[in-house]
């Protein structure tokens, strides 16, 4: 029983020290020798565990994805719909990004090589059903009059995500362009705020429209 314990212990040494390898490097110049040295472990037991180095990005790919998938999960169970849920939404996402930088990073990476080792996941280890659950949700709101019945929902939930991530993966250059610091409790409180008006003027119906 102890040495299975300190089999999924090892486990999660080596894809810790992984997922920190990969975010600073990206896949090619992330080295499972230095994987190896942060683990605290010999490198012949990651290949052991994962295969090879690409088995082991893409593990860490699904548990940063998985991680996400989480935070999404628990919007669900709320049961949360209308604008609630548009705010519980980019709330939930902002502190995640917030959070999880590592997530971002390797997001940054996985886009500069065109998605290669995500295309080669199983779709069903990283497709979220939660998305379907927030396009649904819009839908809902159409179909009650709450949001503009014209709306792409499918567009609208791609939206959310890309305008909440693009603070995270541009904080450093907009950081610079704008005299501020974008990683600021502050400032991303402000920018969370604004998210969340920009996102709902466009979804909610303009009273004058029913005058």
């Amino acid at each position: 029983m102890a040495k299975i314990r300190d089999a999924g212990k090892s486990r999660q040494n080596i894809l810790a020290a992984a997922e920190t390898e990969f975010a600073e490097k990206g896949f090619y110049g992330a080295r499972v020798d230095e994987v190896a040295v942060q683990a605290g472990i010999n490198k012949r037991m990651i290949y052991a565990y994962f295969g090879d180095k690409e088995g082991l990005y893409k593990q860490v790919l699904f548990r940063v994805y998985a991680r996400m998938e989480d935070v999404e999960r628990e919007l669900v169970e709320q049961q949360y719909s209308g604008t609630e849920l548009i705010e519980k939404i980019i709330s939930a996402y902002f502190q995640f990004l917030k959070s999880n930088p590592t997530f971002v990073s390797i997001l940054m990476w996985e886009n500069l090589n065109k998605g290669r080792y995500l295309q080669e996941i199983e779709s069903s280890r990283i497709e979220r059903a939660t998305i379907r659950y927030f396009v649904g949700a819009l839908e809902e709101g159409k179909a009650s009059g709450l949001f503009r019945p014209e709306i792409d929902s499918w567009q609208t939930v791609i939206s959310l995500i890309t305008t909440c991530f693009a603070n995270f993966s541009n904080q450093y250059t907009l950081s610079k362009l704008f005299h501020t610091d974008l990683g600021s409790e502050a400032v991303l409180e402000q920018r969370r705020k604004h998210t969340t008006d920009l996102i709902l003027a466009y979804l909610c119906k303009d009273s004058k429209e029913d005058s």
